[in-house]
């Protein structure tokens, strides 16, 4: 496939634009400080046990079984659990919440080199959109918050679209919404399963977004993806050379 031919870029979200890592590592650190029962306990352990909890509840609320605001309650249930610790109170879930939403939100970032790539493609005549799992207002919420929104055509979500990532019809229905061919766009996701494997499905181009990754390439449900490990890669790959 001709990269330079393509014209319309999607992106994930969470972990690709959004340095969600950063943001949570800060969180997590925080609320270890708050209970006596965390402190001994290894942050990277914590940020695992936190992160799977934080997808089993949010999968739950994509499924419809439970809604947004139960699941933000489920997953501070599933964390303690996780870690052995008794059940938490009403008012320990809030003072969770309370503690860790305001450090969260206090650091968002974009992940390095994300606003610069974004403003070199638009620069180039591309276009850019965002496909994502979660509610528009949130993840429209969380655009601004990192200074990127300026730079995105579209920001489709699951919510919108009524089909959540990996499911091959969200990102045919981004294609529609954008005007675009197959022939002419590219995916980048940090997810294999979510984000490549979606993608794929849908017959897109894909290129993996993995900061800790060792190789340039990785060969994921049948396909050898290239892997970019800093946004600064992704003008050059696409074909768009210094100024």
């Amino acid at each position: 496939m001709e990269l330079t031919r393509m014209k319309v870029v999607f992106f994930d979200l969470d972990g690709t634009l959004f340095d969600h890592y950063h943001s949570l590592r800060l969180a997590i650190t925080a609320i270890q400080r708050n209970y006596n029962e965390l402190e001994e306990k290894n942050v990277d352990e914590l940020i695992d046990k936190y992160n799977l909890a934080l997808q089993r509840a949010y999968d739950a609320y994509l499924d419809k079984v439970i809604t947004y605001e139960q699941a933000d309650v489920q997953k501070i249930h599933l964390f303690f659990s996780s870690l052995g610790l008794p059940e938490p109170s009403l008012d320990e879930i809030q003072k969770f919440r309370d503690t860790y939403k305001a450090v969260y939100r206090k650091n968002r970032r974009a992940t390095p080199g994300s606003i610069e790539a974004l403003a070199r493609l638009r620069e180039h005549g591309y276009r850019i959109a965002i496909i994502t799992n979660g509610q528009v207002e949130d993840q429209t919420t969380k655009a601004k918050a990192i200074g990127i929104e300026h730079l995105i055509d579209r920001i489709i979500t699951s919510e919108e679209a009524g089909y959540r990532k990996p499911d091959r019809r969200i990102f045919q229905y981004a294609i529609e919404q954008l005007g675009a061919s197959l022939d002419t766009t590219c995916m980048i996701g940090d997810s294999a399963e979510s984000d490549i494997k979606g993608a794929l499905d849908a017959q897109m181009f894909a290129i993996m977004y993995s900061p800790t990754a060792q190789d340039s390439q990785k060969l994921l449900f049948g396909q050898q993806i290239p892997i970019i490990r800093h946004m600064a890669q992704l003008p050059g790959y696409l074909g768009i050379g210094d100024h």
